[in-house]
């Protein structure tokens, strides 16, 4: 059985699918068989973000017509993808029945390890069922405001639904005291009204280079593995795969100051 990591923000212009790819590829990196699926019904873009054509029969899937061996495609990185055709909007009114068989098939596939949800922007209802139904949830949020109050929203939906609160990755962050700052304030609302604090993942710092792997719709990985911002994903995707908590070395690693 897979095991389903779902991968939401509050709010947009989180770079959440950036990292919901990235991280694809380091889990692949890790020796994982990872599947990354495009659950942003309405407005998906990974094929974008990957510069595929097509990203294979998510529709086909969905109505049942379609295996799920039959309607993946290969990715650069050595993952599979999964997706609606891009910026279509043709699965955007899909109800939670079709999105409990899509759960449902995705957690059977025995082909793969993880399957990675990329989940839509925003709280809505078929988001949420999403992220409830998945073993494990990744809440990305920036040092923004905005970003902060609606990463709380997500947790609480999430936690009304039953489920565990997500991890937590701070996207975007200018140094270790920003990112930490960010999480922490997350992290106090939480135990406040929630009762409970959500684990820190990490940060990946505000970088050029994933500005440039976005307009080359290249894997930063692989065009830039170096950089401060490749090598945080990479940690936060060794402690996704080990399971260990994070520890004070992992800013250090990921190049922030």
């Amino acid at each position: 059985m897979s095991r389903l990591l779902a991968i939401g923000s509050g709010k947009g212009g989180t770079g959440k699918t950036l990292i919901a790819v990235s991280l694809a590829h380091a889990l692949a990196l890790e020796g994982e068989r990872v599947l990354l699926c495009d659950a942003d019904l309405g407005l998906s873009n990974t094929t974008v973000h990957l510069g595929l054509e097509r990203g294979g029969d998510l529709a086909g899937v969905l109505s049942g017509k379609r295996a799920l061996a039959e309607a993946v495609v290969p990715a650069p990185g050595g993952f599979d993808v999964l997706a609606a055709p891009a910026g279509s909007g043709a699965l955007a009114d899909i109800g939670e029945d079709q999105a409990k068989r899509l759960i449902d098939t995705l957690r059977a596939a025995k082909t793969y390890d993880r399957v990675l949800l990329d989940l839509g922007a925003g709280v809505d209802a078929t988001t949420m069922h999403f992220a409830a139904s998945a073993e494990d949830s990744l809440l990305v949020l920036t040092p923004d405001p905005a970003s902060l109050a609606d990463a709380y929203a997500f947790a609480k939906l999430l936690k009304r639904r039953g489920a565990k609160l997500p991890f937590v990755v701070v996207n975007m962050a200018a140094n270790d005291t920003e990112a930490r700052r960010t999480s922490g304030a997350l992290g106090m609302t939480c135990q406040a009204f929630l009762k409970e604090v959500p684990e820190y993942l990490g940060a990946i710092p505000r970088d050029a280079h994933v500005q440039e792997a976005v307009r080359r719709q290249s894997q930063l990985l692989a065009l830039h593995p170096r950089a401060p911002a490749a090598l945080a994903i990479a940690i936060v995707a060794r402690r996704l795969h080990n399971k260990i908590a994070p520890g004070p070395f992992a800013i250090r690693a990921s190049g922030l100051r």
